[in-house]
């Protein structure tokens, strides 16, 4: 299981630049941090094959102890997430034919953990 940092709004993540649409500046810095996390986890190598993963969002976690109500769809930040791991832990996100997402309990910061495992 690799934690990562709490994922960008799909809507902060995409730009449109010159009729094309490109990654923001923070897409570029949110790659980065998800390729750390994943060395820093142990993936050295990526997944070949058919792909599984498992993600759970975990809201930011407030003064109080309790999630934040202020926190990403689900389906918001799959885009996201699977397109900062791609050329980290798997070459395309076509290698995908599992997929679950689900809502965790809160985390200082928030975050998201991902557990990526090759499937016959």
């Amino acid at each position: 299981m690799i934690l990562l940092p709490y994922p960008p709004s799909a809507n902060r993540y995409w730009r449109h630049f010159r009729g094309r649409t490109v990654r923001s500046m923070e897409a570029d810095k949110y790659r980065g941090a998800v390729s750390y996390y994943a060395r820093v986890a142990g993936l050295t190598e990526r997944l070949k094959g058919a792909v599984r993963v498992c993600a759970t969002l975990h809201p930011k976690r407030t003064k109080n102890g309790e999630a934040s109500k202020t926190r990403l769809d689900l389906d918001n930040c799959v885009k996201v997430l699977l397109d900062a791991l791609q050329g980290v832990a798997f070459d395309n996100d076509r290698q995908i034919e599992d997929l679950r997402i689900l809502l965790g309990g809160p985390v200082e910061g928030g975050g998201i953990s991902v557990t990526l495992e090759s499937i016959a």
